[in-house]
């Protein structure tokens, strides 16, 4: 429970900030390709100081990991709150992204290694933290839109998340219970070549299963709320339309829940993401949003797939592994991103459409790796698949 209310706060936050963060970055003068270069630096950043951040988690603990990723992004928040040029939002992206590097191993590390005595109940846990995280984000979508209806100003929203991601950092020290392992203060925090070999060692086999799944998992959302403007939406609606979208999430992670992911619903699930994914670009407002909220319900079932995989697979020095599979997430990410809104300057449709082609032989792969393996029956929890 107490992990839950963790995920509640930081996600509340996040979703006072989704809806406008891109729509705040053009209002303050950025053009559409700045804006996606601020956003791909979150990613490339975080992709940078992600592995070292991983091996840190290892030694520190996780929780203290997360504690240091939390007081990033809430000085994140701040500046981006205070933002009016380029420089600025770049500051708070490089912030961000350090934040994430710090959050993204050692989350599922916490949740695997230190909540979970029966690691067997990791893809239901891991399930219901999606959804705790989902249904947070739509109240603070929501509650985005409200406040806007009210004040009509975008700061208004950002200054609130930064508030609640302080609260969210105070309780990461003061509420979460401690890692299992304890701090190991008698180690220094180093990364020696035997520890990098060792995980490279592990990664390097993984990595065009990795590979295949960032090219699906990036769903260009650098591209959404330009295209929701150009259709028509005020940006007031767009925390309303972000809470459609985002219950249609936790809608995913619900069917995903106890789901053994069969071939067979892969077969279904991905063609719906690719035609949805191109279908939103249309000019139509019901298409696109209809469009969206269908894709987004599919990119949340695959999400609890992807985790799941991975933490089949990984077995030992989890946080910097996990830190290694998101590092090359982000890296693939931030250069589609960047892409993404250079070609946006051009056509939307013509980028949404770009990024669908690219997901096609991502897609090929793991579902013959998913055959072939069959990750899902032959690979118990506690013992590794070789891909």
């Amino acid at each position: 429970m107490k992990y839950y209310i963790k995920v509640a706060i930081e996600h509340f936050g996040f979703g006072l900030m989704i809806p406008i963060s891109i729509a705040w970055k053009l209002q303050s003068g950025l053009s559409v390709g700045q804006a996606a270069f601020t956003e791909s630096l979150i990613l490339l950043t975080t992709a940078l100081f992600e592995v070292p951040a991983g091996f840190i988690a290892d030694k520190i603990s996780n929780k203290r990991s997360l504690l240091i990723g939390a007081m990033f992004q809430a000085a994140a928040t701040i500046f981006l709150a205070v933002g009016n040029s380029l420089t600025m939002f770049v500051i708070a992206a490089v912030l961000s992204g350090t934040g994430w590097a710090f959050s993204t191993g050692a989350d599922e590390a916490y949740v695997h290694d230190d909540l979970l005595k029966d690691k067997r109940q990791y893809q239901r846990t891991f399930a219901n933290i999606t959804i705790v995280d989902e249904a947070a984000t739509v109240i603070g979508m929501a509650f985005s839109s409200l406040l806007l209806f009210v004040v009509d100003d975008l700061r208004w929203p950002l200054v609130v998340a930064a508030a609640l991601l302080a609260v969210h950092a105070c309780y990461v020290q003061f509420g979460l219970p401690h890692s299992r392992r304890g701090v190991m203060n008698a180690e220094p925090i180093h990364m020696t070549w035997h520890s990098v070999r060792k995980a490279l060692h592990q990664t390097v086999p993984l990595l065009p299963l990795l590979i295949a799944l960032a090219l699906i998992y990036e769903s260009g959302r650098i591209l959404w709320q330009p295209h929701m403007e150009n259709i028509g939406l005020s940006v007031a609606s767009f925390g309303l339309v972000f809470a459609l979208y985002k219950g249609a999430a936790i809608v995913g992670s619900i069917l995903a829940r106890h789901k053994d992911f069969g071939l067979r619903d892969l077969l279904v699930a991905f063609p719906v993401m690719l035609i949805t994914l191109v279908s939103f670009g249309l000019d139509q407002k019901v298409v696109s949003i209809v469009a969206l909220t269908i894709f987004l319900a599919t990119e949340n079932y695959f999400r609890v797939y992807m985790s799941t995989i991975l933490n089949r697979i990984i077995t030992g020095q989890r946080a910097a592994m996990l830190s290694l599979a998101s590092s090359t997430r982000n890296i693939l990410g931030g250069g589609l991103v960047w892409a993404a809104g250079a070609v946006a300057t051009r056509s939307i449709q013509l980028a949404l459409i770009i990024l669908a082609l690219a997901k096609l032989p991502a897609v090929a792969y793991l579902l013959y790796t998913h055959y072939r393996v069959r990750i899902h029956k032959d690979v118990p929890l506690d013992e590794p698949a070789s891909i």
